[in-house]
């Protein structure tokens, strides 16, 4: 098992955060083209970043109380994090907000 601020971990999640990122804007592109209850209908597809996007962020937040517990933390490994929350955030700003 890596270590918490491990190398392995970080190049991962390097290469991961920005997948639930890239879906969002898939998805919004799409959902964009429709009109009235087409944008309605097509909804649930927002979900799929949301749900892609709390697969990359919780192993990353463990990870990151890890290695606050070791005090090992790099930025970098929350950088991706908040990169990989994104579409979270901006979900619940549309939402709640917008």
């Amino acid at each position: 098992m890596p270590e918490p601020g491990d190398r392995r971990s970080s190049a991962s999640l390097r290469w991961l955060c920005w997948l639930p990122l890239v879906s969002l804007l898939a998805v919004e592109a799409y959902v964009g083209s429709f009109e009235g209850w087409g944008s309605w209908a097509s909804a649930p597809i927002l979900l799929v970043p949301a749900v892609i996007s709390l697969a990359v962020v919780l192993p990353a937040v463990f990870d990151c109380l890890a290695a606050i517990r070791a005090g090992t933390l790099r930025p970098t490994t929350v950088l991706f994090t908040v990169i990989a929350g994104l579409p979270i955030i901006w979900l619940g700003m549309r939402r709640h907000v917008l």
